[in-house]
């Protein structure tokens, strides 16, 4: 116990969360501000985003998160793979339909925001894996899997739905 009152792990992870949220408010904001200059967004030619599958994958890790909360590791593991192999779909078929970082700023900040957002549920896995043996880091993949969770939640309103 530190003299915060906190477990080291405990704090540690807030730590790594906090500094995460600063990353991605950052791109957030970026993504906020250069979608308020543009002229048309998305501009014309580059394909809409669709929101089946994304609403299918926000569905994945809600629930994801309600397993976690109930410490069912495997079952929030094998739910964040599903949610990264579903990711590769979408970026394969918005790719076939012309979505690429060469679409501009419109593609460079999707690809950028999701891509950076995967490289977290890669982490979170991670942290999950290591609870897997390690049961004392549940509490750890739990608070980490809520923000990947909450990420997303952010990520597919701004991309999806506005």
């Amino acid at each position: 116990m530190s003299t915060t009152g906190l477990s080291n792990g405990r704090l540690g992870m807030m730590l790594l969360v906090g500094t995460e949220t600063l990353v991605f408010s950052s791109f957030i904001g970026a993504y906020i501000v250069l979608r308020a200059a543009a002229a048309h967004w998305p501009p014309f030619g580059a394909p809409a985003l669709p929101v089946d599958l994304s609403i299918f994958n926000t569905l994945l890790l809600l629930v994801s998160a309600g397993l976690v909360f109930r410490q069912q590791i495997v079952a929030t593991f094998a739910s964040g793979v599903v949610f990264l192999l579903l990711q590769a779909v979408e970026f394969h078929r918005l790719y076939a339909q012309g979505l690429t970082l060469k679409t501009g700023t419109y593609g460079a900040l999707f690809y950028t925001l999701i891509s950076c957002h995967g490289l977290h549920v890669v982490g979170g896995l991670g942290i999950l894996a290591v609870a897997f043996r390690k049961r004392t880091w549940g509490e750890y993949a739990a608070m980490y899997w809520y923000f990947v969770t909450g990420v997303w939640l952010v990520l597919f309103g701004i991309l999806y739905l506005i």
